[in-house]
């Protein structure tokens, strides 16, 4: 049995019984009468051996019909299976193809087993031949004026493909619809739509380097438009593919059924390589294709410690009631995990971080051996000072942008969520934070803004969470954290002494300042400093100020302690230390707001000032006698100092302080004191004719000063 021009036919041969067709339904008169009488219909007339006459099956009797059916089968399934297999031929085409596929990529690609070569052959083959006969199914109703039973043409094929010899066992759908959707994919997309996704569904031969090209630089172009989809791509993808092959007037780029295929290539690990620096930020790339250090922590404290600045998560209220946060500059020790130094400001500058690095040691009492920092925020000048070359053996920035290196990122993290997650004023952590316990409940901070507490609260707060922090236990050892971290010892961390302190909290300044008469000043944050030498006696040093005016000096100084600095000088060999210098002592100006002391320290001045100008005429008139350059040598006269008497020099003061200071016991020191100021009076009168009104006030009240120094004592 078989279809004939779409119409289901049996023929002569099989009919009527013969001695070459014992098996027939009916005689050779049975079959001439009915032919007579034109109970059947003969669809086409027999024409020599090999042609039979075909009868409409639906034409004969009833009975012949039903003995048609039990003799042959179902005659419908019967003739789709004999249609089927007239036109079934081996597809050479398709033979190489699934030969040649390969699964997979570069050198992990494999070839497809033997049997699943031959099943998705014989797969081509069969949907090649239900197409030759719907085409020859379409055009022979057409030419009748009827439409194509297209339900009946797919529900027959279904069952035909069900019953086709072993050789040519297939895999296709066995519902008609999907049996139809299947041919219909096939004719558009070619030998991949027989492909299975186990085997890498119309990614490798559909998606060549050229196409794989296109798509990735689609998803990597961030102009003029953003491919926002997989799907957006997959679209644009056939829409180009329609473009081209109408172009060219031939398939040059086969379209692709399915967003999956697409989907599956663009993530494939050597493909998303190529796009993801484009699309995510070369920072993601970094993260996720450039190999990752695995790294031993430190073994023991003072080893490695990290610094870092960052958010500090809580919410406060200022003065005004505005709702605010601040940040935190941490210090930690990477062994214990201990926090060591902090500091909370707005900033991460320069001030933040030297107030953590001091507070970090002063803790310690230890100079790390190796510190790493970010090369953020006031890092470059605690480095250009030599600050934190002084504080460890080995300062060292970390890569930019490389949060995992970072140990205190992880730290932090888990401070805060473990710890700082527990106030109700929680900021949350930072936006890539992903459970809910790490983001903050603002409907109820919204609800209680005028609740928050102050900085100053908050300041508070946090020491208590950091010592909460360092007393819990480590994660790796179970261990409280400041336990690990004060009974471990580590040889290479240096002890720290006061004088180490001054050292390496002396910040330099950028630059030399110029020493002049009124002594040294710097800024530091917009903010005037003035310094001056002193002596061992608390007083200005005249000789080193007169020996070093207009010398220029490096300051260094601590931000915390303002009140010494000291003075270098940079030569060939680096910063040598000179002196220190302290505050620059001043007096009020107006009488009215001057104290005692401001007046003796006036007067000391003015008399200290003339007998230095004394001393220097003298020195200079010494100089020019001894090489005969004196004026009065060649009969001229040298001028004297203005409003200065020195025909006869002054008793030195030195002598009565000297006295008084080898005193030891108390009394004795009054007694001295008392007969300083008989000896202060006594040159009084010898100085009444040259400089009384100078010098009077000086003596007496310099000796009441001492006296009345030793009695509060």
């Amino acid at each position: 049995m078989e279809y004939y021009n779409g119409i289901l036919c049996i023929s002569g041969s099989l009919l009527i019984i013969s001695e070459d067709n014992p098996n027939g339904i009916m005689t050779l008169y049975t079959y001439q009468k009915l032919v007579y009488r034109k109970r059947i219909n003969i669809v086409r007339r027999g024409g020599g051996e090999g042609t039979p006459a075909l009868i409409e099956l639906g034409s004969l009797p009833p009975k012949y019909q039903q003995m048609a059916k039990e003799r042959f089968g179902d005659p419908e399934v019967e003739a789709g299976k004999e249609h089927v297999l007239k036109y079934l031929e081996l597809d050479q085409d398709a033979i190489a193809y699934f030969k040649n596929y390969r699964v997979g990529y570069d050198d992990n690609a494999k070839g497809l087993p033997p049997d699943i070569q031959q099943l998705y052959s014989n797969n081509a083959a069969v949907l090649n031949a239900i197409k030759k006969q719907w085409d020859e199914h379409v055009v022979n109703i057409a030419s009748r004026g009827k439409r194509p039973l297209s339900g009946k043409f797919w529900s027959i094929r279904a069952k035909a493909i069900q019953n086709l010899p072993k050789d040519w066992k297939c895999d296709l759908p066995k519902n008609p619809k999907r049996l139809r959707i299947k041919l219909e994919d096939y004719i558009e997309y070619g030998y991949d739509e027989i492909l299975s996704g186990k085997w890498g569904n119309q990614n490798t031969r559909i998606i060549t380097e050229e196409v794989g090209d296109w798509l990735v630089a689609k998803w990597s172009a961030r102009v003029p438009k953003i491919v926002v989809s997989i799907e957006q791509l997959h679209a644009l993808y056939n829409k180009e593919a329609d473009e081209r092959n109408r172009e060219a007037g031939e398939v040059v780029w086969k379209k692709i059924k399915s967003s999956v295929a697409i989907r599956d290539y663009m993530y494939r690990p050597d493909i998303e390589e190529k796009w993801h620096a484009a699309r995510y930020g070369e920072l993601s790339y970094k993260e996720k294709f450039t190999r990752q250090h695995k790294t031993v922590l430190a073994p023991y404290r003072d080893s490695l410690w990290y610094s870092d600045g960052t958010k500090l998560n809580f919410y406060y209220q200022d003065k005004d009631g505005n709702t605010k946060t601040t940040s935190v500059y941490e210090v930690v020790d990477v062994y214990s995990e201990v926090l060591l130094g902090y500091y909370i400001s707005d900033k991460e500058d320069f001030e933040a971080q030297y107030h953590a690095y001091k507070l970090a040691i002063k803790f310690s009492k230890k100079k790390p051996y190796e510190i790493r920092f970010d090369g953020q925020g006031g890092h470059k000048r605690l480095e250009s000072g030599g600050f934190l070359a002084s504080i460890t053996r080995h300062a060292i920035k970390t890569t930019p942008y490389n949060g995992k290196s970072k140990t205190i990122e992880s730290v932090f993290g888990r401070f805060q969520a473990s710890i700082m997650g527990s106030m109700w004023y929680f900021t949350g952590q930072n936006i890539t934070a992903k459970k809910k316990e790490s983001r903050p409940n603002l409907e109820f901070i919204l609800a209680n803004t005028k609740k928050l507490p102050t900085l100053d609260e908050v300041k508070e707060v946090y020491a208590q969470m950091r010592d909460e922090w360092n007393n819990s236990p480590h994660p790796g050892t179970g261990i409280p954290r400041i336990e690990m971290y004060e009974t471990s010892a580590n040889d290479k961390a240096q002890e720290v002494d006061f004088l180490d302190m001054i050292t390496m909290f002396g910040i330099t300044t950028k630059d030399p300042s110029t020493y002049r008469s009124s002594g040294i000043s710097f800024e530091v944050k917009k903010k005037k400093y003035e310094y001056e030498v002193l002596g061992a006696d608390g007083e200005p040093d005249n000789d080193f100020m007169r020996r070093n005016i207009g010398r220029k000096f490096y300051v260094r100084y601590d931000l915390e302690d303002m009140s010494i600095v000291s003075l270098y000088e940079k030569d060939a060999s680096g910063m040598r230390f000179v002196t220190l210098a302290q505050p620059y002592i001043k007096v009020q100006r107006n009488l009215q707001e001057q104290t005692n002391d401001d007046k003796v320290f006036i007067r000391q001045m003015e008399i200290t000032n003339k007998l230095q100008r004394i001393d220097n005429a003298k020195q200079t008139n010494e100089r020019l006698e001894k090489y005969d350059l004196h004026p009065n040598q060649h009969g001229l006269n040298a001028p004297k100092p203005k409003g200065i008497n020195m025909r006869k020099k002054p008793i030195d003061i030195g002598e009565i302080q000297k006295e008084v200071s080898n005193m030891t016991e108390i009394e004795e020191q009054k007694k001295a004191a008392r007969k300083a100021i008989k000896k202060a009076e006594k040159a009084e009168k010898q100085m009444q004719a040259q400089e009384a009104e100078d010098k009077d006030e000086f003596y007496k009240q310099r000796a009441r000063l001492l006296e009345l120094s030793l009695s509060e004592n």
